[in-house]
This record gives C-alpha cells, sequence and structure tokens, in this order.
C-alpha cells in the first residue's frame, strides 16, 4: 500500500485514481474487500471524510460494494472495462480501447438555454449555460464528438466568463467540475439510442466516414449529491472502434 501522503489538493480525486488502479491492476481482486477507511485514511495521511468521498465515487462507478457491519468489497465486474453504466473521461476509455487519445476544442461560449435546457437544468431565461464542443481523438483519427453544458452557477464563483472559455480549461470535465467548482457527480441520468451519421449533426470531420456509418448517441445529465443537475454530456461515437460492455442486473442488486 502507498504511504507516501498525498498533494492536499483534489485529495480524493487522487485517492481515487491510485484506487482504481489498483483494482484494475489486481491489487484488489473481485469480491475482496478494501482496507477499512480508518487504515486507508491513515496510510494516504487524509481524513476519513476524504477516503468516504473516494468509496463514494468508487460505489457509483460500479466497482465496490458496501455491506453493513462487514466491510466494503471489490465487485465481481470490477475488471471489466469501458462499462457503458459508468461515465469515463473520454482520454482514459480510448487508452482501454488500445488508442492514444487526443483532444481538439472546437468552440466555447456562453449560451441562453433552450426551452429544453433550462428545463433540463431548472433554469430561468435569463440564466446562462456554458457550451463546449470538442472532438477526442484515436491515434490521430476523430473517434467522439461531444457537446457539453454547464449552468453558469456552477463555475461563476471560481471563474471569469472570459477565463472558463479558454481552450482545456475544462477537460478533463470530471476533475473541472470537482477540483475546481466543487461539484462532484452523483450520478447521471441517460439515454442511449442508435442512429446514422447522416442524421447527425457532426463536425465535417467526421464527413469521410459513410454516410450510412452507425452512430451510437448518448444523451446525460449529471446530477451532485443535492440532486441539482450540474452538467449535461451528449456524445456520438460513430463506427465500431470503441467497445462497451453493460451489465444488467435483477432486482436491483
Amino acid at each position: 500500500m502507498n504511504k507516501t501522503p498525498v498533494r492536499q489538493s483534489s485529495l480524493s480525486s487522487q485517492i481515487l485514481t491510485i484506487l482504481v488502479e489498483q483494482i484494475r491492476d489486481g491489487t484488489f481482486p473481485p469480491e475482496t474487500p478494501l482496507p477499512p477507511e480508518n487504515q486507508l485514511a491513515e496510510n494516504f495521511k487524509v481524513s476519513r471524510a476524504t477516503i468516504r468521498s473516494a468509496f463514494d465515487r468508487l460505489e457509483a462507478m460500479g466497482l465496490i460494494t458496501r455491506r453493513q457491519g462487514v466491510g466494503t468489497f471489490v465487485r465481481k465486474s470490477s475488471n471489466i472495462s469501458n462499462l457503458l453504466n459508468q461515465f469515463i473521461d473520454f482520454p482514459h476509455l480510448i487508452a482501454d480501447n488500445g488508442f492514444e487519445p487526443g483532444y481538439k476544442q472546437l468552440r466555447t461560449e456562453m449560451i441562453s438555454p433552450t426551452p429544453e435546457l433550462a428545463l433540463s437544468f431548472k433554469l430561468t431565461s435569463d440564466d446562462m449555460l456554458l457550451e463546449i464542443e470538442k472532438i477526442f481523438l484515436a491515434d490521430g483519427d476523430p473517434i467522439i464528438y461531444c457537446i457539453n453544458h454547464i449552468p453558469h452557477w456552477v463555475f461563476h464563483e471560481n471563474f471569469t466568463d472570459d477565463q472558463v472559455i479558454e481552450p482545456g480549461l475544462t477537460e478533463p470535465i470530471l476533475e473541472f467540475l470537482e477540483q475546481k467548482c466543487g461539484q462532484s457527480i452523483a450520478y447521471y441520468v441517460s439515454s442511449v439510442r442508435a442512429d446514422i451519421l447522416k442524421n447527425c449533426c457532426i463536425p465535417t470531420i467526421f464527413k469521410k466516414l459513410d454516410p450510412l456509418t452507425p452512430v451510437l448517441v448518448i444523451d446525460e445529465i449529471g446530477y451532485n449529491r443535492e440532486e441539482q443537475p450540474v452538467q449535461q454530456s451528449i456524445e456520438f461515437h460513430p463506427g465500431n472502434r470503441m467497445n462497451f460492455k453493460l451489465i444488467r442486473s435483477r432486482n436491483g442488486t
């Protein structure tokens, strides 16, 4: 176990990254217990609340399960990569599929919400949203097109409107929300559909693909622990270069 003290910024996210790697590489195999919170807090020189926050994220990712009065255990499914029911930052997702990840930000601007966005984010017509249009690359080729929306209230205490549109500031988006805005995502509500390229309004950089290329479209909104919607991600995954797995449980187990 790593006993090196973690830097004082982004403690929970750094510990989360370490624990995810240890689960993935078999340091903690499926169905084995994780060390107790107080032991991990001592090992990492942090508070139990920080460990508990990392555990909350691991549980939301489907990597652990908590058994009341028994302990915290690695789930059987923890060694399955690219689960569709987990939100993973795209560079990690692309790397897990065996490609060199890349990123290109196409456009960032403040917009007034459409009636649909105002309803989704519980905003008024006077509120503003940050809209980010971007492409993720695999071995230099475009592989994912994504549009993000973030309400102005999420970041306005930490960034001006001019600062927040700087290229790359919001990436990786989970780190931006948690570390720079103090808004951890507790869960996502997603809709998933199949389409074809010619029906999707995506950049011309993808037009070298056949117009009948299948596209997986994922539209999801992330909520914080206060049940407030803090981010929308609309993703377009053309072709079959990316592989996903989905775990479907019975009776909520």
